[in-house]
């Protein structure tokens, strides 16, 4: 290749992060990774606190959490929440945010008597991984030894090459956590990138010892992908009500939809399964108003046709698609009301959190709704085939300005008197599926902590 050649190789971004992952993915051998994530030296093993107790009178642990969640730099969010509760069952939480230059500053900062939190800042995500064996070496390492008894990706791909170099460095455990589905067309197509971050996840996942996964469905893929992996388990469902309750609670950052005078809002995956296409149907009439806007949160393959239904329908202007869910709480807390036609377990979820925000909220009936929400006291529950019923029922909404204070009121006490759970149990069900990873065995079954109605 000639000199000029090289040159503009190395300053385009792409070659050089090709170069870069090259040069990380070639430079370990699989069979020391896949031996040094299950073995410590003896000397490690007798200097680091007895962390390998993990049946019983277990000394707490101290964890390395990776992610690429930006929102737990946010005070009050769900994210930081669910760390801080956490902290109750272990000794130690340290957490390393992945953020790219424009999303945080570098640096490194003490949230909870037990909690840190540590920042990269990067321009290209394939430079994450070298910031953060950086900022491990840095913050972690100390003159008798690496802090952390154990290291937790939680994505496979920038998160989870980070953690399984970091872990392999200092001959800590080492689990990945797969909260999403990485290996669909739909997430090849969203990037140029999504190529190489593929290549990264299939390699972090074939070295993995120990794996947690979101959903069954997440699980069975994987499995059926990596079929040499055997400590793989979904983790321990929960909606965390206390920590939505919490969140909900702290000031809002204003209203996220100020070009609006009333918002409906949509939550959901964009998928075959989506009957977001209903509830366009049923706002139809409603959109017309200029002030009235109907806001989409969720991405998914079939996006362009529910854009493209929008356009048909003559209310393209007045529907705004947001793809990110991170600012969920922002968004259930400027909106005016939510419609769910959605009848699957996760908009259940979806429900629950609106709820916990004191959104009020037209909704398809299911058994759960029925069992928690009287029709016309504390939510719209409309059969999920009858578009008019949702359309006459968001109407009666609009005209009724003293249902969104009763709605809203009795939908966020039904949360909190008619959903009962065990905080602790989560937590500790939740260390556990973490902590397994010492014993080098899987669990005996997997742990569920679910939410029913009383």
């Amino acid at each position: 290749m000639a000199d000029s050649d090289q040159k503009t190789s190395w300053v385009d971004p792409s070659k050089r992060a090709k170069f870069a992952l090259d040069t990380v993915l070639e430079s370990t051998s699989e069979e020391s990774l896949a031996r040094e994530q299950v073995e410590s030296s003896v000397e490690e093993e007798l200097n680091r606190a007895p962390v390998a107790e993990v049946v019983s009178d277990r000394a707490q642990s101290r964890v390395l959490f990776i992610t690429r969640d930006v929102s737990v730099l946010e005070k009050g969010s769900v994210a930081e929440l669910h760390f801080l509760n956490m902290s109750q069952v272990f000794n130690e939480i340290h957490i390393m945010v992945l953020c790219e230059a424009w999303q945080a500053k570098k640096g490194h900062e003490r949230i909870g008597p037990n909690v840190w939190i540590y920042t990269t800042s990067v321009r290209y995500w394939w430079q994450q991984v070298f910031a953060a064996q950086s900022l491990s070496h840095s913050q972690l390492q100390f003159a008798e030894g690496f802090r952390p008894d154990v290291v937790v990706a939680l994505d496979p791909i920038e998160s989870g090459l980070s953690g399984l170099l970091i872990a392999k460095k200092y001959n800590r455990a080492f689990q990945v956590h797969v909260l999403d589905d990485y290996f669909t067309d739909e997430f090849l197509a969203k990037s140029k990138h999504n190529k190489w971050k593929l290549r990264v996840a299939s390699y972090v996942l074939e070295r993995a010892v120990s794996v947690r996964t979101a959903t069954e469905h997440i699980k069975t893929k994987i499995q059926k992908k990596f079929d040499d992996l055997t400590d793989i388990f979904v983790l321990p469902r929960h909606y965390d009500i206390q920590t939505l309750l919490e969140a909900a609670s702290v000031e809002s950052e204003g209203d996220v939809f100020p070009q609006f005078s009333f918002t409906i809002l949509f939550v959901g995956k964009l998928d075959f399964e989506s009957t977001l296409f209903r509830a366009l149907d049923a706002s139809r009439a409603v959109l017309r108003s200029q002030s009235i806007g109907f806001v989409v949160v969720g991405d998914g393959p079939n996006k362009k046709e529910f854009e493209q239904r929008a356009e048909i329908l003559g209310i393209k202007e007045q529907v705004l698609f947001l793809p990110d869910q991170s600012r969920l709480i922002s968004y259930f807390k400027s909106a005016d009301v939510l419609m769910c036609t959605d009848t699957t377990e996760s908009s259940d979820e979806v429900v629950i959190k609106s709820a916990a925000c004191g959104l009020p909220m037209v909704l398809a009936r299911t058994q759960l709704r029925e069992d928690l929400f009287v029709d016309e006291e504390s939510a719209f529950l409309c059969n999920p085939e009858d578009t008019m019923e949702f359309s006459q029922k968001l109407v009666k909404f609009l005209n009724m300005n003293t249902l969104r204070t009763q709605f809203a009121t009795n939908a966020q006490d039904v949360v909190k008197t008619r959903l009962h759970e065990d905080p602790m149990a989560y937590k500790v069900a939740y260390r556990d599926s973490i902590e397994s990873v010492f014993a080098g065995i899987p669990e005996a079954q997997e742990a569920e902590i679910p939410v029913k109605p009383a």
